[in-house]
């Protein structure tokens, strides 16, 4: 009976998140470019070479202070530049998968809000990715220090 219940939650959890996850089709057509793919705790992780294009984009470039991201969540979905990128990101990213699975389809305009909320705060565009309370628990889980960036730009 347990089991049956459990999986019911887990079902009403990836359709909480769906909303979320839909955005990743969108990159379907990079991740088919010596891609990889596989589900680690229920999460699709894709690595190919063709999603840096994404991942250094000018939004993450932006949000990092210059060299974009080495990998991403977008609901159930982990994109990566290669493997070794979402070897060392796995952690990091799972804890926003938890993130997603807490807020669902309100997931992106909370983030967002958290960031320019952190921004305003800090008077300084570096804190909107920095000091935003969806990254600093993701640094913190794995190990890394809540840092607050300084640097302006």
């Amino acid at each position: 009976m347990s089991s049956a219940i459990d999986r019911i939650a887990k079902l009403l959890t990836v359709l909480w998140v769906a909303p979320v996850s839909v955005f990743a089709l969108l990159l379907l057509p990079l991740a088919v470019w010596r891609a990889s793919w596989r589900v680690t705790g229920g999460v699709l992780e894709i690595t190919s070479p063709a999603l840096s294009w994404f991942l250094q984009g000018p939004w993450f470039r932006a949000m990092s202070g210059g060299a974009g991201f080495a990998a991403a969540t977008i609901g159930h979905v982990l994109v990566a530049r290669n493997r070794t990128s979402m070897d060392n990101c796995r952690v990091h990213e799972h804890v926003h998968v938890r993130q997603c699975e807490r807020w669902g389809a309100l997931m992106p305009l909370a983030y967002v809000s958290a960031g320019l909320y952190a921004a305003w705060r800090a008077r300084r565009w570096s804190a909107y990715y920095w000091d935003n309370w969806f990254e600093r628990e993701a640094r913190a889980a794995e190990g890394g220090a809540p840092r607050s960036d300084k640097r302006r730009f």
